[in-house]
């Protein structure tokens, strides 16, 4: 077979000098853009000859070295090798890139710059072997868990392997210092931002519709003087992330000059992490873990912890929302979450307060972008204006904060929480904030767009309203239009406790489109909420 193979070769008349290149396991190609994505896999493809002579089987890795108009290589990047079959696709001494490869090498040297690339094949980094030990169960040391961290954030590992390590932690979990060494390698994949002693933020582990509390929270402590450079994320299986929410009132996405400039500035806003591109490894594993359907206890805790720690936060308050549909289905769970959390963050330098809240309903009346920027904004304008739920759990979260800095003494922060927010100050610091972030300072709950299409959803017998299902809010939310669409979303009128009459509002649906509007109404009425239990609030 090897002979047929170099008959065919050179029949199609390859160079001596090729041939030689491709026998050293080594060659230099000219460079292809395919103006295909594979999300987040790094691949090139090659023409199956050259495959062959380096002996690049499917799903090898090659590194790819991209080289100047000057001749000099840069350090690599590693793909995975695909083989093009067909005529026409990738000639021989040619290679195909991805966008993702492609992306890569922009970086490394401006497009006008590469001439060529030389590939050379590569072998699984050492790495590999201490995700091999966890998945049996070994308990791994400080450096094998930095070495893991740092190949998969220089994309040394492949995807596959990188899913290996999540489902090791799935199944095998971290002891406290190895959770401990995770979130330490994870922050230091990237820049550490210091702001000095006293930086604060608020976290939640999510579950809950409608829980804008952030719009709330960093205005209050602002006001009081604290510095809180909160960075939050696009929603990813809810119907709007706080980032989205923002969006409505102010760009969120900035360089990170801009970031710092607005910071230093107004000593808080209100931004989309993902611009920043803090502890990368944490964005790395991130992409492993949606498709895996992962989120191992672990990495959830490093992923908190990794993101605080770039952004030179010192204080932190977790609220920790516990029923069915959240990471932990009863506060016994995420009791031992938060007692596991504390200890961890104190390990590496953040001090906080967990705090168990319900989440059998949503928070406020509103869900989806734009309608809770609007629930948000009224309450922040109006303290009488705001429903109680969103009031209640904002100024508790916004008081333990309060008085982990001093502002006032352990158990009385809520209700300063209270006073800020029913002065105005609280108000006149989101507008500070929106200004400084390219918003509209002046713009009003009535100003702000909602869903042209509109259907209301009415009871078709009496009672009370005893438990309501978030994951059907979520649902009807997110086939309506959220979160892509910022105006689509849900308005409750009838919440737990509501006395209701045959023919009486329950809710309102909003949407974009009036196709999805009519798919959201339809999957309502097929589907009937099940029962869900509430809880109580409790601090850790």
């Amino acid at each position: 077979m090897f002979c047929f193979r170099l008959f065919k070769l050179s029949h199609k008349a390859f160079k001596i000098e090729h041939l030689i290149q491709t026998w050293c396991n080594k060659m230099k190609f000219k460079i292809k853009k395919l103006g295909i994505s594979s999300g987040n896999v790094s691949i090139v493809v090659m023409d199956d000859d050259d495959a062959f002579m380096m002996g690049a089987k499917l799903g090898d890795r090659v590194k790819i070295y991209p080289i100047s108009n000057t001749g000099n290589r840069t350090k690599p990047i590693v793909a995975v090798v695909d083989h093009a079959t067909g005529e026409g696709l990738i000639h021989r001494g040619e290679i195909g890139l991805y966008d993702e490869v492609h992306q890569k090498l922009q970086d490394l040297l401006p497009q006008s710059e590469i001439q060529d690339v030389d590939i050379q094949l590569s072998s699984k980094p050492k790495s590999f072997e201490a995700i091999k030990a966890k998945i049996k169960g070994k308990t791994l040391s400080s450096e094998e868990i930095t070495e893991i961290v740092n190949d998969a954030t220089r994309g040394n590992l492949l995807p596959i392997e990188i899913a290996a390590f999540i489902t090791g932690l799935e199944v095998r979990g971290l002891s406290d210092e190895e959770v401990v060494d995770l979130t330490l390698a994870m922050a230091h994949s990237g820049e550490i931002l210091d702001f000095g002693p006293d930086v604060y933020d608020k976290h939640s582990t999510g579950g809950v519709p409608g829980n804008k509390v952030t719009l709330i929270i960093v205005p209050i402590v602002a006001s009081a003087g604290l510095f809180i450079p909160k960075t939050s994320t696009r929603a990813i299986t809810s119907p709007s992330g706080t980032a989205d929410s923002m969006e409505v009132l102010a760009p969120v996405s900035f360089t990170k000059e801009r970031v710092l400039e607005i910071l230093r500035t107004e000593q808080a806003g209100i931004l989309w992490g993902g611009a920043l591109d803090s502890a990368p490894a944490d964005n790395t594993f991130i992409r492993i873990e949606k498709p895996l359907s992962m989120d191992p206890f672990p990495i959830m805790i490093a992923s908190i912890l990794c993101k605080k720690m770039s952004m030179g936060v010192k204080k932190l308050v977790l609220d920790i929302p516990c029923g069915k549909g959240t990471k932990f289905p009863t506060p016994e769970h995420g009791r031992k979450y938060a007692e596991r959390f504390k200890l961890i963050a104190k390990k590496v330098g953040i001090e906080t307060v967990c705090l168990l809240t319900s989440a059998n309903q949503p928070i406020g009346h509103a869900v989806g972008p734009a309608l809770e920027a609007q629930e948000a904004l009224r309450l922040l304008r109006d303290y009488n204006a705001g429903p109680a739920s969103l009031r209640n759990k904002s100024c508790e979260l916004a008081g333990i904060l309060l008085e982990m800095a001093g502002k006032v003494e352990l158990g009385k922060g809520k209700n300063l929480a209270k006073e800020i927010l029913k002065s105005g100050k609280a108000y006149e610091a989101m507008k500070q904030i929106i200004k400084a972030q390219g918003g509209n300072p002046e713009i009003t709950p009535e100003e702000i767009k909602i869903g042209p299409y509109h259907a209301e959803m009415y009871s078709e017998e009496e009672g009370y309203v005893t438990e309501i299902e978030n994951a059907y809010i979520n649902r009807i939310a997110k086939i309506a239009g959220c979160p892509g669409s910022k105006q689509a979303g849900i308005v409750i009128d009838k919440k737990i406790g509501a006395q209701v009459s045959k023919g009486d509002l329950l809710f309102q649906i909003y949407s974009d489109s009036e196709e999805k509007l009519a798919e959201a109404v339809e999957y309502y009425k097929n589907h009937k909420p099940q029962i869900l239990g509430g809880m109580t609030i409790e601090r850790i």
